[in-house]
């Protein structure tokens, strides 16, 4: 907890939008975690022992929708 994850999406002018996931298991059902739409996103206690993926959802250089790979389980500091 307490550190910041960035999506870095090439190429670099893409346009994109952002939704960060969370879920109980690394393969599991992942959620959308409410309000988590910006390019980066401080991990905080309400996704500790979870594990997490970005969705970006991108235009112009970029046109789709991709989604991470799942961060290893979310430890307290």
């Amino acid at each position: 907890m307490g550190q910041t994850l960035t999506a870095d999406i090439t190429p670099v002018g893409a346009t994109c939008s952002y939704q960060w996931k969370a879920a109980d298991t690394a393969d599991g059902e992942y959620m959308d975690i409410e309000g988590a739409t910006g390019k980066t996103r401080k991990l905080a206690a309400d996704v500790q022992g979870k594990f997490i993926k970005v969705q970006a959802t991108g235009t112009g250089e970029f046109s789709g929708v991709i989604l991470s790979e799942a961060t290893t389980a979310v430890a307290a500091e």
